[in-house]
């Protein structure tokens, strides 16, 4: 069996966000919370409001997978179009005040959920976002040169 250090860091990168991500669901599960995509609604509340071509590239996250997303955070009602006026053919994406209310209902799950991965890595999460944000923005600017 080869040796853990020898697996590629991407995957490493791949592996250790779907169990952040599985940690997290875990939690939603425990509070009384459906699985719903509430990274994707952070972020919209961050930006917006947000065209989705915009959030696209916000996230990384493909077109059609990104749309289905969106799409159930509108049935759900935690997430609006808004019409653009400079531009009719698109539209804005906003967080509704219902998404504003889950988003604030969020905090504590996901603060349990980082606290329960600090306990067992043994090290604040805090450390890690500097080299986060570096490796988001080098991945963002590899991505933009296409």
């Amino acid at each position: 069996m080869a040796s853990e250090s020898a697996r590629p860091v991407l995957l490493e990168l791949a592996v250790a966000n779907a169990l952040a991500s599985q940690v997290f669901e875990r939690e939603l599960v425990r509070a009384g919370y459906p699985f719903t995509h509430v990274g994707t609604l952070k972020l919209i509340q961050i930006h917006g409001p947000i065209t989705p071509k915009d959030l696209e590239a916000e996230t990384g996250i493909a077109k059609t997978t990104l749309r289905g997303r969106v799409q159930g955070l509108q049935r759900r009602g935690l997430v609006q179009r808004v019409p653009n006026e400079a531009d009719r053919r698109s539209y804005f994406l906003e967080v509704t005040p219902e998404g504003s209310e889950f988003l604030e209902a969020m905090e504590p799950i996901l603060d349990a959920a980082e606290k329960a991965i600090e306990e067992e890595l043994g090290v604040s999460l805090e450390e890690y976002r500097g080299p986060l944000e570096r490796l988001r923005n080098a991945n963002r600017a590899l991505l933009s040169r296409d």
